[in-house]
């Protein structure tokens, strides 16, 4: 087919603007955190961290799609990119796990460290449980992913239906596999994104300060949101699409967008300092552009009143008298200037 059907550059959009949107955050959230505040902790390493498998699986992602052919149908693609595609797929779910898990065990960090200043126990007991259950899974599910076939290469060969006749080999169940993991993950996030409403909603601030960081949760519970749509096209693509190629690639969409937004969200309060500490360089900047275009107004108003002036210097009527006049007017070889606003004001 001369002209496919694609999905076109939206792999490439996507990527470039959510992870170059991640990616600022994560770096003012660091500059915040261990230049100006001096007081970088164990989340902040986390969120750092995860920036190298989050940033991946966006690159692995566009390689997927506008390499290897994902973002075609199965039926426009060739064997050799049908078998990258499951080659760069394995890659992006290890990605994914690790991703995943860093982010969620950097916000639960972040959690626990303000809850030893104002917050119960119980929450702290809940943020270490969710820390272990976050660690569990990431284990858990990596290890899988190295065991899922016998021979390992059989992951992506097995799509050869001459290699696959010919050699002995043996896969795990694909689709429960990655149901489940899609379904712990859908779960943690939420989690993870109803814990710091309830930490806020306590502490002792004003009702519009809790109002302003509520909608930084409401953001994140995108990503539960992303995580149910993902879960949606998973089953579409083990269960109902014979396309495996087209669908993979909203799974593999929605995965990326799920953990660049869940990092972008984990970083924003930091922003917060990073922006009060410049905040009065940029104040002073906006006060000396607002000196100079006033400036610049009143020497225009100078400029422009010195002009009329001009104009009415110029625009004086000339009148003759007799030679034999009395008037105390000075003469000129013209005879005597007087200017129209004194002529207005003699004596008739």
């Amino acid at each position: 087919m001369t002209d496919p059907e694609s999905h076109g550059l939206s792999s490439i959009v996507l990527a470039s603007v959510f992870g170059g949107i991640a990616l600022t955050t994560v770096g003012v959230r660091l500059w915040a955190r261990c230049v100006i505040q001096r007081r970088g902790g164990w989340d902040d390493l986390c969120a750092g961290l995860a920036v190298i498998p989050v940033l991946g699986l966006a690159i692995a992602f566009v390689l997927s799609s506008d390499v290897y052919g994902a973002n075609l149908h199965t039926w426009d693609n060739t064997l050799p990119k049908l078998i990258a595609q499951r080659q760069v797929a394995l890659a992006m779910e290890m990605l994914y796990v690790l991703g995943s898990g860093l982010v969620r065990i950097s916000v639960l960090l972040f959690y626990r460290r303000m809850g030893f200043r104002s917050i119960s126990r119980g929450f702290i007991l809940a943020t270490w449980i969710s820390i272990f259950s976050v660690v569990g899974y990431s284990v858990a599910f990596l290890a899988v992913i190295f065991g899922s076939c016998q021979p390992l290469h059989a992951y992506w060969d097995q799509i050869n239906p001459v290699w696959a006749a010919s050699h002995t080999w043996k896969c795990y169940n694909e689709a429960v596999h990655i149901i489940v993991a899609t379904g712990v993950a859908l779960i943690q996030d939420a989690v993870v994104t109803t814990l710091p409403a309830i930490l806020c909603w306590n502490l002792r601030i004003s009702f519009r300060e809790k109002i302003a960081l509520g909608s930084i949760f409401v953001v994140g519970y995108l990503t539960p949101v992303i995580a149910g749509i993902r879960l949606y096209f998973i089953v579409r693509l083990y269960y109902v699409s014979y396309d495996a190629s087209w669908t993979s690639w909203y799974c593999w969409m929605l995965a990326m967008m799920e953990l660049l937004i869940a990092i972008t969200c984990s970083s924003l309060p930091a922003a917060r300092v990073f922006f009060n500490q410049y905040k009065p360089y940029v104040d002073f900047v906006g006060t000396a552009r607002g000196i100079k275009s006033v400036f610049s107004r009143s020497t225009s108003r100078k400029s422009i009143s010195a002009q009329r002036s001009r104009r009415a210097s110029s625009s004086t009527v000339k009148l003759t008298e007799p030679a034999h006049s009395k008037s105390s007017t000075t003469f000129t070889d013209e005879g005597p200037e007087i200017e129209l606003d004194r002529m207005q004001k003699m004596p008739v």
